[in-house]
């Protein structure tokens, strides 16, 4: 439904309704499902109402509407196309479902707080404080945890032995899953930020990583953040418990006094990229294949961390510096064996014989991936235990105790996106393997540019930490990006070169009201070339303005 077409009025024939009931209705010739929000003896359309004798699906508490329309608002859809985000797929073959519902403060514990930040490195480090949390809080009722990856859910899933869903399980699937969870009284079930809505529905949210962007989504309709979802959730159920786990105080609260800032307990060895560091292996200094040796010959396990996916990372001629793009996004695409992929949009293509642009048949100017890295270990170490594992491999990766990690190179594990965030993100992605590693009481090796390699070992102790958060929020103020100001991003269908007509009226609407200010407009980067182009506006309101 297109904003603004936001409820659609029935007349009841029979039977009785409710609200919060989901029910099949009658719309342009065929039965679809929908919520009922208000329930009214009077309505302006009363005389082209339909009559109505409803079929019911699925009883939610009444505080589902609610929460979709205030969500819906945020999110600037309307309450129709966030209802179908949520659910996605109704079942052909419907029963009449009832959930379960709870009183507000049934299983509410007395003596615990209603939310709760763990930033711990021992036991509760990630996920295996998630998994002792969901077990320690079942008996408080219904226990939804909500994390950024869909490899965690799969991981946290059989580790505690219950359901979760993720943005790539079948919508069937996906509504057994949620609508049995809502159906007991007690039980736990993971998902991504899709599943997010049902924090409304649930007793405890655990919250896996609060300082992890992925949380958010930015380019899909409906726009939301499952981290406001679970704050409007509090709002509208104030008995619901919030856990949130994680390694890293989120940099907001930098703003605050920062209390409590976990010391990550590991010394990790230092292999810097440096002139007449390198071994014969490419992309290994000597000084991690001496660590591989050692540790092989104490038949220890070797992990290797290496964000480079595929046999090579770009395709990249060696003569001229060509690099293949993909034909959706504009990102340059990786060597993936037989073809050639995206890993931004997924877009797959064939590998091109010779550079397009100067015909030279050398494309492997690029960092070496992790098939061809581990293929290169395996003939110098053939019978150790040594694994090369990407980024989304290593989110389920259980490390054994005494075992080498080696992190190939650190600038890597943040992500490739040249932003703002970059250095948080690294910093964040950082804090998380040290951990992991250091429960695991694992050696560390850490490549990377000379610099960043001393200074990561200040990331481990909490004043280097806030230290680093002070530097990155200055810099934020400097170029005035959130979380040092507030800043409003306005999304205008049509290309750079179309954008002064609104560009104009946005500056005379700033000139009536002085303290705004206006930057832009700028293209976004890496669309895939199948949407409407479109560019931003950044709106920088009064400082002390509260955003509704």
């Amino acid at each position: 439904m297109p904003f603004g077409a936001d409820f659609f009025d029935y007349k009841l024939a029979h039977g009785s309704l409710h609200k919060g009931d989901l029910v099949l209705v009658p719309f342009r010739n065929k039965l679809i499902p929908a919520l009922v929000a208000r329930l009214s003896r009077t309505s302006e359309y009363q005389d082209r109402t339909i009559s109505l004798t409803p079929k019911k699906i699925f009883k939610f508490p009444e505080t589902l509407a609610d929460f979709c329309i205030q969500a819906s608002r945020e999110s600037f859809v309307s309450p129709p196309t966030m209802l179908n985000a949520w659910i996605r797929h109704v079942p052909k073959r419907l029963d009449n479902y009832d959930v379960h519902v709870l009183s507000q403060d049934a299983h509410r514990p007395a003596d615990k707080p209603m939310t709760e930040t763990r930033l711990l490195v021992n036991r509760y480090t990630e996920p295996r404080g998630i998994i002792e949390a969901a077990r320690a809080e079942q008996s408080n009722g219904r226990v939804l945890i909500i994390t950024p990856w869909k490899k965690r859910v799969e991981y946290l899933s059989q580790r505690i032995g219950c359901a979760g869903y993720h943005a790539l399980t079948s919508d069937g699937e996906v509504w057994r899953k949620w609508t049995s969870f809502l159906e007991q009284s007690h039980g736990v079930l993971t998902v991504t930020r899709v599943g997010a809505w049902l924090a409304c529905l649930a007793d405890v949210v655990i919250l896996d990583e609060p300082e992890n962007d992925d949380h958010k989504q930015d380019e899909l309709t409906p726009r939301y953040d499952a981290r406001r979802l679970i704050e409007l959730a509090q709002e509208i159920n104030p008995a619901l418990r919030v856990i949130k786990i994680g390694t890293t105080p989120q940099l907001i609260t930098v703003a605050d006094e920062l209390k409590d800032v976990p010391r990550i307990d590991i010394q990790p060895v230092i292999a810097p990229f440096a002139p007449g560091h390198w071994s014969d292996v490419e992309a290994m200094t000597a000084t991690a294949l001496n660590g591989i040796s050692d540790a092989v010959e104490e038949k220890r396990a070797v992990r290797i961390l290496h964000p480079v996916y595929g046999t090579r990372g770009r395709i990249r001629c060696a003569d001229c510096g060509w690099v293949m793009e993909c034909p959706s996004c504009g990102t340059g695409m990786n060597n993936d064996k037989i073809r050639a992929i995206c890993r931004h949009c997924g877009t797959k293509s064939d590998l091109p014989a010779d550079c397009p642009k100067c015909g030279g048949v050398n494309l492997s100017k690029a960092m070496i991936g992790c098939e061809e890295l581990q293929k290169r270990i395996n003939l110098i170490f053939p019978l150790a235990d040594i694994k090369v594992l990407d980024l989304h491999e290593w989110l389920h990766q259980s490390l054994m105790p005494r075992s080498l990690v080696l992190l190939s190179n650190l600038s890597l594990i943040g992500g490739y996106s040249e932003d703002i965030r970059k250095r948080e993100r690294l910093i964040i992605a950082f804090r998380r393997l040290a951990a992991q590693t250091a429960l695991a009481q694992c050696d560390l090796i850490i490549q990377g540019h000379e610099t960043l390699v001393y200074e990561c070992r200040d990331w481990l102790e909490p004043d280097g930490l806030k230290r680093a958060w002070a530097k990155e929020l200055e810099e934020r103020s400097v170029f005035k990006y959130p979380p040092a100001v507030k800043m409003v991003k306005l999304l205008a269908p049509g290309k750079l070169e179309n954008m002064k007509p609104i560009e104009l009226q946005l500056k005379t609407l700033c000139e009536k009201f002085t303290e705004w200010n206006i930057r832009g407009p700028f293209a976004i980067e890496n669309q895939p070339k199948s949407r409407q182009p479109r560019c931003v506006f950044h709106l920088i309101p009064p400082k002390n303005m509260e955003m509704l």
